[in-house]
């Protein structure tokens, strides 16, 4: 529930758009301003998430988050002035930093692959439901600020529950603290897989949110598609995302992460591709559900990866950091996106989609012929040849 919870602003921000701008007197790049401050702020939460986890445990951890999340997206929900919502998107992206990186550790050092696969489909749901729950407000309220504040009651639920249960997540916190150092976390073997994981992870969140977030507006705008089927393919993205993950939940064992990587970034290339170069009507339900369904492996691949490339001692600092270049992605990308969108046109979505979704391939290159996984193999081969 607490994912569910997590996804459903990022679902529900693009969707939204349109409707707050309309009613704050926004301009159109303003959604790249809020954008901005959300990432600014889970960068820093996340960022100092290790620490963090170190000091106060786990559970203090999320108990701020679920607080500031809530505080948040209330803010949202009540801003009568286009200046307050940056700084309601601020506290609900500190919240969502500490709930993201807090749980990613634990699962990342606790749980396997396909726990990953199901914790980020849970993530996805939300995110799919956040533009229906728009579309819902709408109706019933004339307004998207009800959406807000339900997702408000439903992070301070979560927090109690939390609250509740603190003792599940005190002894993995106890485990963290104790681990000593090794040999993976020093030296520039460490360094270089953590600049692979954070470009991964900066790329990766950007090309997601770019396509989350843009293309409802693209579509509409740009395509002259009508809203309700525009919602719906925004709906699909999410839905896509969600759908990946769950099949990494149920057969994440079947085949070995960097083999799932290398289809989940091809396919993303492809369908980026697609996006930009077929009818609306293909763009909008074959190709935008596909690259959904391409980077929904990309987060919970590279999370599970995460303890094996840089060692358990630096998993919970590693993951905080990779978390935190994720969301400069997820929040830059697309905010340079919206002042390209508002200088060259909406059209130019497709383009930049490929041009993201191609770096992210380069960058997979280099981390699955040229990184420390790459070496590791290697060195395996050698040994068992010399056996």
């Amino acid at each position: 529930m607490l994912f569910i919870a997590l996804g459903l602003p990022a679902g529900a921000i693009g969707v939204a758009w349109p409707h707050m701008r309309a009613s704050l007197g926004a301009p159109l790049a303003g959604l790249g301003l809020l954008l901005a401050a959300w990432s600014i702020a889970y960068f820093v939460a996340s960022a100092s998430s290790g620490p963090g986890t170190a000091r106060f445990g786990t559970s203090i951890l999320l108990l701020g988050g679920c607080a500031l999340a809530a505080a948040g997206a209330l803010g949202l929900a009540l801003s009568s002035r286009w200046w307050m919502i940056p700084l309601a998107a601020f506290l609900l992206g500190g919240g969502s930093g500490l709930i993201d990186a807090a749980v990613n550790a634990h699962v990342s050092l606790n749980r396997g692959v396909r726990y990953m696969g199901w914790l980020h489909a849970s993530w996805a749901l939300g995110a799919a439901l956040g533009p229906q729950a728009i579309v819902v407000a709408l109706a019933a309220t004339g307004s998207w600020r009800a959406a807000f504040a339900a997702m408000a009651v439903a992070f301070l639920s979560i927090g109690l529950v939390v609250g509740a249960r603190r003792s599940d997540w005190a002894g993995a916190a106890r485990v963290e603290r104790q681990q000593p150092p090794t040999s993976a976390s020093a030296g520039s073997p460490y360094r270089r897989a953590l600049l692979l994981l954070a470009g991964l992870f900066l790329i990766g969140a950007g090309l997601e949110a770019t396509a989350g977030d843009w293309s409802y507006t693209q579509l509409t705008v740009g395509r002259s598609m009508p809203a309700d089927l525009a919602s719906w393919s925004a709906s699909l993205f999410w839905a896509g995302l969600a759908a990946g993950r769950v099949g990494l939940g149920l057969f994440g064992n079947r085949a070995s992460p960097t083999r799932l990587l290398d289809i989940g970034v091809a396919m993303a290339v492809l369908a980026a591709l697609g996006f930009w170069l077929a009818p609306p009507l293909v763009a909008a339900f074959i190709a935008l559900p596909a690259l959904g369904i391409a980077v929904s492996l990309i987060f919970p691949l590279l999370l599970s990866l995460t303890p094996e490339r840089v060692g358990t001692a630096m998993t919970t600092h590693t993951v905080g950091y990779g978390l935190a270049a994720g969301n400069i992605g997820a929040g830059g990308i697309p905010a340079g996106a919206g002042l390209l969108l508002q200088s060259a046109g909406v059209l130019t979505l497709g383009p930049i989609l490929a041009f993201l979704a191609i770096v992210l391939a380069a960058l997979h290159a280099v981390s699955r012929f040229g990184g420390p996984e790459r070496r590791q193999s290697l060195s395996r081969a050698r040994g068992r040849r010399g056996s």
